[in-house]
């Protein structure tokens, strides 16, 4: 049975980001600027993974994956103004870099505002779900990260990155991950879109250990601070990591779980 995929709330409700009442507008994941927007069709993600995957058709959306679940205040004046430019440059060098023919180390470095691109990845994946305001003790310091940019990022949350040099398009939000050697489960919300993916995991990522880069350094840096942030072009994580499960992972995902291919 297909897993409805809901994408257009109405046009006057409740913020997803920061939970004010009024006229909502549509968000693009990722922002337009990193890449241009064409007819996809979405799937859950349920159906990617599935080794007896239905044919059923998806939902299409002519331009992107979008969200009508953000005020204006959260889509336009943060994420559009104030941290969509970090993440849209970040993300555009990096895409420059998988593009070049030219022989390039294991290694590089890209100059980002690692804040920025933090509460820019916060609020597009918040922006995911219809009528999906409602906090709770993990979810409340992240808006609240998100509308002031002062504060440092919330205890106990961890953010990865790393080249991802596919077209399918992967969004999940509230999922849980379980490594089997362990038993130790986290909750992880996940985007993966060219050139580029990012895992947002909640407590100690234990069976994850693939070579990506983390932002956790730079947690309680100013606002406006500027590094070196390393991404490396090889080797790189399988295409389906972490989403696709394994013989020493389980994961469990909610309605909100896409994939998307053009």
């Amino acid at each position: 049975m297909a897993i409805l995929i809901s994408t257009r709330g109405s046009k006057n409700g409740e913020c997803n980001m920061c939970g004010d009442i009024g006229p909502l507008t549509e968000d693009h994941t990722p922002p337009k600027g990193c890449l241009k927007p064409t007819q996809v069709e979405q799937h859950h993600i349920a159906r990617r993974l599935s080794a007896d995957p239905t044919k059923e058709k998806g939902r299409f959306s002519q331009n992107g994956v979008k969200y009508r679940t953000l005020c204006h205040r959260c889509n336009n004046n943060l994420l559009g103004t104030k941290y969509d430019p970090a993440f849209i440059s970040f993300v555009n060098r990096v895409g420059t870099l998988l593009r070049s023919s030219l022989h390039l180390p294991n290694t590089i470095t890209i100059q980002g505002q690692p804040q920025a691109i933090l509460r820019s990845l916060i609020g597009h994946i918040s922006a995911q779900g219809v009528s999906r305001y409602l906090k709770g003790p993990l979810t409340e310091p992240l808006r609240d990260y998100f509308l002031d940019s002062s504060k440092p990022l919330p205890v106990g949350l961890s953010v990865s990155y790393w080249a991802y040099p596919h077209r399918p398009h992967v969004m999940a939000r509230d999922a849980a991950y379980l490594d089997i050697p362990s038993g130790h489960s986290v909750v992880i919300w996940l985007l993966k879109f060219f050139p580029i993916a990012f895992l947002v995991v909640w407590g100690e990522s234990k069976g994850m250990h693939y070579p990506v880069h983390s932002l956790d350094p730079w947690r309680d840096s100013p606002f406006e601070t500027l590094v070196d942030l390393p991404v490396t072009i090889r080797p790189l994580p399988p295409q389906f990591w972490p989403e696709a499960p394994t013989n020493q992972s389980v994961l469990v995902y909610g309605q909100e779980a896409i994939y998307a291919k053009g």
